[in-house]
């Protein structure tokens, strides 16, 4: 039997196999969606094609996907905590008596499983995805997703398999859109985040020059919808070389929400591979704040004949984005 192949003396990592913590130790576990299978009693068919390409993802000109339901976090810059931010936010919705599912975006370089702690978890992922008639049962759809805080998860896996088309991304969004009060998409850097059109739309700003120049760029280029502006210290700097949230708020012409406050713990477990433990404490205003907006602009879809909406957030008795919860910017030199 012949081996892989060596080059330079080393033997190069199967894109099929990654590290994940397992009874406090590190293993190497190989991933068991690779080959092809079909979802049991979901009516989904058969779901590992092959053949398909990055081209496949292009959205054709009018082909935009109204998402009523749906909150889209992204950012003009990586690297600043979209998709941690976009799961404390789902988790804190589900908190608040909403029935809310979290999914992938980008499906080149996502994997917000992985992000969690939780890609050894058996399920569904974008790679499964088959609607070649451009719709997905909705009830089906949940039921095959893997949950992480009771919230199906719908996580990119192009290392694994290959990408669906247009069409299905589509599908599997509006599925998951009619089937949950609050759908948080993590966009990253997706190209087919253009065609989308959210309830509301979540930018997280670095706090940089570079940072707010990429910002104001992404604000012009924008739908249009409503937008909620999030700032973050950038990472490779202390604080005083991080520009004022007021001057940012001057430069952008809008106003901040909060700024993210870092903390080490949290991101010591997202990099080992552990997920997101709790909400940290500094962090909670801010991410009840982002939940109470969200609930608003995705729940309100009653008036225009979308889904019923869930429970109201406790304690979320502020009507209005001038509320205590949004004072969070302030007192930050």
């Amino acid at each position: 039997m012949s081996g892989p192949t060596v080059v330079g003396g080393r033997v190069p990592p199967s894109p099929q196999r990654f590290y994940v913590r397992d009874s406090g130790e590190r293993r190497l576990l190989s991933d068991a969606r690779t080959d092809g299978r079909t979802i049991a009693g979901s009516g989904l068919g058969s779901v590992v094609r092959t053949g398909a390409d990055s081209s496949s993802l292009r959205t054709p000109e009018g082909r935009s996907c109204d998402l009523p339901g749906t909150v889209m976090f992204l950012s003009a810059s990586g690297g600043v905590g979209v998709s941690v931010f976009a799961a404390m936010c789902a988790w804190q919705c589900v908190r608040s008596g909403l029935s809310c599912a979290l999914a992938d975006l980008d499906l080149q370089a996502g994997g917000i499983d992985v992000t969690l702690g939780m890609e050894a978890e058996p399920g569904l992922r974008w790679g499964d995805v088959n609607a070649p008639l451009g719709r997905m049962e909705p009830d089906a759809l949940r039921h095959e997703l893997p949950k992480w805080e009771d919230i199906p998860v719908l996580a990119a896996d192009s290392w694994a398999a290959s990408t669906p088309d247009w069409w299905e991304v589509q599908a599997a969004l509006r599925a998951l859109d009619e089937a949950h009060d609050v759908t948080v998409l993590d966009a990253g850097h997706s190209r087919q985040r253009r065609e989308l059109r959210p309830a509301l739309a979540v930018l997280v700003t670095e706090l940089s020059v570079l940072g707010l120049a990429r910002t104001k760029a992404e604000l012009a280029m924008l739908s249009g919808g409503p937008v909620a502006l999030v700032g973050v210290a950038p990472s490779w700097t202390s604080k005083t070389g991080t520009v004022d949230p007021d001057e940012a708020q001057d430069y952008l012409g809008r106003e901040l929400m909060g700024v993210m406050p870092k903390d080490s713990s949290l991101g010591r477990s997202v990099l080992e591979g552990t997920g997101i433990p709790a909400i940290p404490r500094r962090s909670r205003k801010l991410v009840e704040a982002v939940c109470e907006r969200i609930e608003r602009e995705c729940c309100s879809s009653t008036e225009t004949g979308g889904r019923p909406a869930g429970s109201a957030s406790p304690g979320g008795s502020s009507g209005s984005s001038g509320g205590s919860r949004f004072g969070v910017l302030r007192g930050r030199r």
